[in-house]
């Protein structure tokens, strides 16, 4: 989730078209698709509601900043497409935030696996 958020969506906003931004979403989306279905997952296996309210709310904005990205495109303009964006950051930033420093390592951040 911190990947989506810090590195992916930046990496989209400096494509100089709509089209490129999309293009770069649909390349990458594959791994936030498999975020949100890991987060499912831990939710169903959580051991109390502390966890599986964590994991929620990670998933929930997992799936909204997604669904703002695959709306892409049919985003005419850039200011929209920025906008979006922003959004989709927000959200994701506003959920990790949320549940704490710990969770960020087990929401799929996997920089050191690269």
């Amino acid at each position: 989730m911190a990947w989506f958020a810090r590195e992916l969506i930046p990496q989209l906003s400096q494509a100089p078209s709509v089209q490129q931004i999309a293009g770069g979403w649909r390349i990458s989306s594959g791994r936030i698709v498999a975020a949100e279905d890991r987060l499912t997952s831990l939710e169903s296996t959580a051991t109390d509601e502390v966890g599986r309210g964590q994991t929620r709310t990670l998933r929930d904005a997992v799936r909204s900043a997604r669904a703002r990205l695959d709306a892409l495109a049919v985003v005419g303009d850039m200011g929209t497409a920025m906008s979006q964006l922003q959004a989709a950051a927000g959200e994701l930033e506003a959920a990790l935030a949320a549940v704490g420093p710990a969770t960020e390592g087990a929401t799929g951040d996997n920089s050191s696996q690269r």
